[in-house]
């Protein structure tokens, strides 16, 4: 016991010091709205000047996204162990979220060895969204899916508008959108309209769909660490609304509403008990599966979900009810309405 209140005592000094840091960063900014927030952060942010592609890979596979010489595709959720050598040259390889195709301008060889949107990611997915517009994919059923034994599914397909895009999985949606953001942000001869696609609208509906947890605010920081700027978005995940707006700015024609999704998980980080509210359009049965980050099922029930938003709470034990250890945890309900995945952290 006295070493659980040891771990959450020591997570709060941390979050103290991430907040008092990003206090600082961004007084100049703090209470700015609108487009003199958006000019402001541009202002802020506009300092990296690395241009070494090959010392980013390095970074990115050895350090920043390696956890015990392991990393994690960003669009299906496979686990490669690689060791504390490797720098992406075979399978898995480096995904720029903003497809280098897309560059206008000077600063190429920033844009193309900025951290903040660069991911590990598998080469035949990274192959297969090209420079595709990063968007809903209309029909599921209909697209090419990239997965491996993960609850993480991406998809290659067709908009409502019939051009062909790439919808990212549910669990890293807010990343990539936050990544984007932060792109069109630095950048100030960059788009977010690509192929007759304007992916602003949707990339600011999954920032609010999926929130930045305590993972990616760590890689914040170490891509700050590295090359001295960071990404508002994920510090202040308010400044989205402040400069684009919420619901208001997303067409509903284009992203409809799913029937079935998580609406909160909390506490998150967690320690014993999670709390989690699922809204359903009706009232039906639905099978809860909670995965680990190797994509093992650790636990599995079945639900009855109510029309409406419900509340129900995973004590955080697996199927034989033995605790889970800390870690990074995948929610997926389905159902008859479709599914839905909330990313949970236990310390």
């Amino acid at each position: 016991m006295q070493h659980r209140h040891l771990r959450n005592y020591l997570l709060l000094l941390l979050i103290i010091g991430i907040a008092s840091l990003n206090a600082d960063y961004y007084d100049s900014v703090i209470n700015l709205t609108g487009q003199n927030l958006f000019y402001g952060l541009r202002s802020l942010i506009s300092n990296n000047t690395n241009t070494s592609y090959d010392n980013s890979k390095e970074v990115l596979f050895q350090t920043l996204d390696n956890t015990g010489g392991n990393v994690t595709c960003i669009y299906t959720g496979q686990v490669y162990n690689v060791g504390y050598n490797y720098t992406g040259s075979n399978n898995p390889n480096t995904e720029h979220t903003y497809a280098q195709s897309w560059f206008n301008g000077s600063d190429t060889s920033k844009k193309k060895s900025d951290l903040h949107h660069l991911f590990v990611t598998n080469s035949v997915v990274n192959s297969s969204r090209g420079n595709l517009p990063l968007y809903t994919v209309a029909s599921h059923s209909a697209a090419t899916v990239y997965y491996t034994n993960t609850p993480w599914q991406s998809y290659r397909g067709y908009s409502l508008n019939s051009q062909m895009v790439f919808e990212p999985a549910d669990e890293s949606k807010g990343n990539i959108a936050r990544a984007l953001l932060y792109f069109y942000t630095r950048y100030s001869n960059e788009s977010l309209v690509q192929q007759n696609t304007d992916m602003l609208p949707v990339l600011v509906q999954w920032h609010g769909f999926d929130p930045p947890d305590a993972a990616e605010i760590t890689r914040n920081t170490g891509v700050y660490n590295y090359q001295n700027n960071r990404n508002p978005y994920v510090d202040h995940p308010e400044f989205v609304g402040r400069i684009w707006g919420g619901s208001s700015t997303q067409d509903d024609n284009l992203t409809p509403v799913p029937a079935l999704t998580i609406s909160a998980c909390y506490p998150n980080p967690f320690a014993t008990e999670l709390n989690y509210s699922v809204s359903s359009k009706q009232s039906s049965s639905a099978t809860l599966k909670i995965y680990n980050l190797k994509g093992q099922t650790v636990h599995r029930e079945n639900l009855v979900l109510q029309s409406g938003e419900s509340t129900y709470r995973w004590d955080g034990r697996d199927s034989n009810g033995e605790n889970t250890p800390a870690g990074i945890y995948f929610l997926r309900i389905s159902g008859k309405e479709g599914s839905a995945t909330f990313k949970a952290i236990k310390i």
